[in-house]
């Protein structure tokens, strides 16, 4: 420990400058201060006594002028509070009136208090796509919680929750795995340490799987392909054998006064959106000549499609089945082959597994909620919620522009009277107007009460077509709410919107 001896100078005694501002920073077994130091060229140390002088530490230091502030840590603290004198010492040897603060180490006594946030319920699982789990009210310091369980493709997953949050949402998780979380506090404001409370574990519900079905293709259509080959003897050699539902037919690639090379393609029209999770192709019978590869491309305009995928292909077995994990919502499917052992293609088959998404009569639907509308405004029809359902894409629900003109966000809640499970949305704009909406989101309930944030979409404004939105986490709902976000004026509107869905009771 350095004792303060003062040095006169013509009676006068000489300080140091001494330390400004001294605060204190709470920690595990340790504290930091921090102090400022105005015009202190000559200073190069700074001493700390604690314990009544008993215990101190020095440290060298260089500060900056004219204001520079210094900060240092205390380490291997009991878990108490202190009561910290601060002096500095100059290069010759003067020292600076003591400053005093206080400050406080934490750790097994404070852990021994902490509890985790309590989880008050969780919800969902079975045939419902999330499981929602709402929080507690956080005791004081709590800065958020750790969680993490296991998703269906067997990764553990890891995130946190902020302490303003009440609502979880997991999907994809592995059914009956276990929640695993813990709770994090500082026990002071403006601590350097965090401390986390014991870990506990939950076990998440059962989770069932989407299932498809053999969709029926008695009314799909070739619309497209690169060759065929009738010379095999019709309906052999034409593309349409592969989707005959005849094992005994094939579809074969040209032969007959030509012989293109791979790629070899067919596109076919089911006439019906369906969710697909599933195809299965078969090879023209007792023929191991045929392709070695091919990719699958889903379309629900015909024009714009998305590569599901390109996959290897074993010619010498009679039938294989393709699982498509993104379950792609389509009505057109380009199959083509791109590699194989000579310059031909065939296939006798082509079986797609999914659900198909049936428009909703909207008969029935009751709308219990919107944010606004242009009540005769707009004219007898136009302008009000109900115009966005009455199947007209001539008339449109308007929010409120004459007697006020609120901003975003613009909703609309519906209950369609029978639980359903969700598999896409469409819509359409007022038709010729571009002032709309760009952004929109739905969310979904079972009990018009607490709703599930299905997704945000973006909205192309600018077409009268009818856009389609895949929901990708299929929820069981009775409501759903549409919610308008943004757009480039304060209003928005909708000529029509409709739910593609099966129901389920």
């Amino acid at each position: 420990m350095e004792d303060i001896h003062s040095e006169y100078l013509d009676g006068e005694v000489i300080y140091a400058p001494k330390p400004l501002i001294p605060e204190t920073f709470a920690g595990k077994n340790r504290i930091g201060i921090k102090y400022y130091l105005v015009n202190a060229v000559n200073v190069n140390k700074c001493v700390i006594e604690w314990n009544d002088g008993a215990d101190s530490q020095t440290e060298e230091i260089s500060p900056a002028v004219p204001l520079d502030s210094i900060t240092f840590m205390i380490n291997n603290l009991e878990e108490k509070s202190y009561l910290f004198k601060i002096y500095t010492i100059d290069k010759n040897g003067n020292r600076s009136v003591k400053e005093q603060v206080t400050g406080s180490a934490y750790n097994e006594k404070y852990l021994a208090g902490l509890t985790n946030r309590p989880i008050l319920s969780i919800e969902g699982g079975g045939t419902v796509d999330s499981v929602i789990v709402m929080w507690g009210t956080p005791a004081k310091g709590h800065t958020g919680v750790e969680y993490s369980y296991m998703n269906s493709d067997g990764a553990t997953v890891t995130s946190s929750l902020a302490p303003d949050t009440e609502k979880l949402v997991i999907r994809g998780w592995q059914s009956e795995s276990e929640l695993t979380y813990k709770s994090f506090y500082i026990p002071e404001e403006n601590a350097i340490d965090t401390f986390a409370s014991p870990v506990e574990t939950t076990t998440l519900p059962l989770f069932i799987e989407f299932e498809g079905e053999k969709i029926d293709n008695s009314n799909w259509e070739i619309i497209d392909f690169s060759t065929e080959e009738p010379a095999e003897g019709a309906p052999n050699g034409l593309a349409s054998a592969a989707i005959d539902g005849d094992l005994g037919t094939f579809w074969h690639t040209q032969w007959n006064g030509g012989s293109p090379d791979y790629p070899h393609f067919f596109t076919v029209d089911m006439k019906d959106v369906v969710k697909i999770n599933r195809m299965d192709f078969f090879r023209r019978q007792g023929d191991g000549r045929g392709q070695t590869r091919f990719t699958i491309e889903t379309s629900l305009d015909g024009v714009n499609y998305v590569n599901q995928g390109s996959f290897d292909y074993d010619p010498n077995m009679d039938s294989q089945s393709y699982q498509l994990p993104n379950l792609p919502m389509a009505r057109y499917i380009k199959y083509t082959a791109t590699a194989g052992s000579n310059f031909f293609a065939f296939l006798a088959e082509m079986d797609v597994y999914g659900q198909v998404a049936s428009k909703l009569d909207r008969s029935a639907w009751d709308i219990i909620d919107f944010s606004s509308e242009e009540a005769g405004g707009e004219g007898p029809v136009n302008g009000y919620a109900t115009a966005a359902f009455d199947g007209d894409i001539n008339t449109f629900w308007h929010s409120a522009w004459s007697a006020s003109s609120p901003d975003y966000p613009h909703y609309i809640t519906i209950d369609m009277n029978s639980t359903v499970r969700m598999l896409a949305v469409d819509c359409a704009r007022r038709q010729g107007n571009g002032g709309g909406h760009t952004k929109f989101q739905i969310l979904t309930s079972n009990d018009g009460e607490n709703f599930t944030d299905q997704g945000i979409f973006d909205f192309n404004s600018q077409i009268d077509d009818v856009q389609l939105f895949p929901l990708p986490f299929l929820p069981e709902a009775r409501y759903f709410k549409f919610v308008a976000l943004e757009g480039p004026n304060n209003y928005t509107f909708l000529a029509e919107l409709n739910v593609y869905a099966q129901v389920t009771q």
